[in-house]
């Protein structure tokens, strides 16, 4: 059984390495993948170290199998990693629901979301889960040190009669 948890401070390496491997799989057969890894490598380690309070984990068996994160606590969901030999199992769908029951928690009609403009398993999965395509865009990223096209996508969050938001 999968459960969701907060993180702990002293798991950034397993989340990061968590991270990294779900960052390569998605990256399997570019060109330039390689070049990125060191600084994938050191931006997920940051990211877990200093962000460990906006992280939620997925742990199976009493081992973290993936986790997802919105590092300004806003509506916009930062990082959504499972570790690929947890895919396709349900992990990804658990983690992007909490994060959606969170963001409507706190007001928002929309949550927002991020990815590289190649990763079609992310897109599919983000389309599978009522999201659409807002824009395309092309970002410095400070993180891998060039610039990266990226797809935003978002979800609207459907009021019912009374103003409040339906629960899935």
């Amino acid at each position: 059984m999968t459960i969701i948890r907060n993180a702990r401070e002293d798991e950034a390496m397993t989340l990061a390495g968590i991270g990294l491997r779900a960052w390569e799989t998605a990256l399997a057969g570019w060109a330039d993948a390689d070049e990125m890894r060191a600084s994938a490598e050191n931006a997920f380690l940051s990211f877990t170290q200093n962000h460990w309070l906006a992280i939620d984990v997925a742990e199976k068996g009493g081992q973290a199998v993936g986790w997802a994160a919105r590092e300004k606590l806003d509506n916009a969901i930062t990082d959504l990693w499972v570790d690929p030999l947890f895919q396709r199992m349900g992990t990804g769908s658990m983690l992007l629901n909490l994060l959606e029951l969170e963001v409507r928690d706190l007001g928002y009609d929309e949550i927002l979301i991020e990815t590289h403009s190649e990763n079609t398993i992310a897109i599919n999965f983000l389309k599978k889960h009522g999201y659409t395509i807002r824009s395309l865009t092309t970002t410095w990223s400070s993180k891998l040190d060039r610039d990266i096209d990226t797809v935003g996508m978002v979800k609207l969050f459907d009021l019912v009669s009374d103003g409040t938001y339906p629960m899935s």
